[in-house]
């Protein structure tokens, strides 16, 4: 167990506080337990916390909060895994406000290739169908499908790759010791045996409505694209779209009737220049290192080597060969878009070129 995972736990949970800033306290401070263990005078000096910031980490009642939450993960079988540990999956840690920590029932891999298949609660058959369809085929290429298991589509997606006893990966916006939507219970119990049921909420958290768009983040960071399939104007669905282009993800979304409600917001990303998708071969074609893939003899990192990057790749690896950098210092350093960066890193990371390491350095892994 990790000596350190009730620090972890605090630092996690701590209210007022956003997620970059926790972020950035890890950089400074290298581990949750020395930010524990920090005065107010150091918590001061670091520039980034208000004085209820600062009152919040040097609460008691936050501490206590941890203690219970250390309780109640053991109580209910619920593993906990930090933004330092080696399942922590590794596309994750690339964006900007990775959670610090992910409660989990089932097993992560950092190293598993994922897409999310998103879409509509109130989809049409037509978009189930497909989504269950795609999803088995996308988890027959060993590609772990990744979605909110909401009702509808994300329900279709969960149960398309158990179809083909692929693995999926369930995010939640509530505790894990609570089925959301409560229909779901049978679906949670097969994800957590074909995968993993996930959420950066703590035992006990409500399915509260703000939660959900947070939590679409972790949908999007953790894939290497997402599917749309169907979605309104104003869908949850297309959230999710927009963090995956901020992301550096790529987006994907199916065509539909163009008087259905259901379509509308699947059309327009297809008109905003989203990829159009028929068939689950229009999303493997996009994957650039999917034919280093073989369902046989998948390749470990590193099996990519240096040869046959682009300029930019070459540049990020030239930067990173004298020092481990943040995105931004890169980023000052290459004249780069912030969206291109993060696919630069990104497709550097599926090589196994670089890591990012828990405070958010990047450094050279050849």
């Amino acid at each position: 167990m990790n000596p350190d995972l009730k620090e972890w736990i605090w630092l996690a949970n701590l209210k007022g506080i956003i997620t970059r800033k926790k972020v950035e306290l890890l950089r400074i401070f290298n581990s949750p337990a020395e930010i524990y263990r920090a005065d107010a005078v150091e918590l001061a000096k670091t520039g980034i916390l208000s004085r209820d910031n600062i009152n919040a980490i040097l609460s008691a009642r936050h501490r206590e909060a941890a203690d219970r939450a250390i309780e109640e993960i053991h109580r209910k079988d619920i593993d906990v895994v930090t933004l330092n540990s080696s399942t922590y999956p590794e596309l994750l840690k690339n964006i900007c406000d990775p959670p610090i920590c992910l409660y989990v029932k089932g097993k992560l891999a950092a190293d598993v290739l994922a897409v999310a298949v998103v879409g509509s609660r109130r989809a049409s058959g037509y978009g189930l169908s497909l989504a269950r369809k795609i999803s088995g085929e996308l988890a027959q290429n060993s590609i772990c499908v990744v979605s909110g298991m909401a009702r509808g589509i994300d329900t279709a997606a969960h149960q398309g790759a158990l179809s083909v006893n692929g693995r999926t990966i369930a995010v939640l916006g509530c505790g894990l010791d609570m089925v959301y939507p409560p229909e779901n219970k049978k679906l949670m119990e097969s994800i957590i045996e074909n995968g993993a049921v996930i959420s950066e909420y703590p035992p006990g958290a409500e399915p509260a409505p703000h939660h959900f768009p947070v939590r679409n983040r972790i949908v999007s960071g953790m894939s290497v694209g997402v599917l749309v399939v169907e979605a309104g104007e104003r869908s949850g669905s297309l959230i999710t779209a927009r963090l995956a282009l901020e992301q550096g993800r790529d987006v994907y979304a199916l065509p539909g009737n163009v008087v259905s409600v259901n379509s509308k917001g699947t059309n327009k990303l297809i008109q905003d220049g989203a990829k159009l998708v028929t068939s689950v071969q229009d999303i493997l074609e996009e994957l650039h290192w999917y034919k280093h893939f073989d369902t046989e003899n998948t390749p470990g990192p590193g099996g990519f080597g240096i040869h046959g990057l682009n300029d930019e790749e070459r540049e990020v690896i030239g930067l990173l060969s004298y020092e481990s950098l943040q995105i931004d210092e890169i980023q000052k350093k290459l004249p780069v878009e912030m969206p291109l960066l993060h696919s630069i890193l990104l497709s550097l990371e599926m090589k196994g070129l670089i890591k990012r390491e828990p405070g958010g350095k990047y450094r050279l892994e050849v």
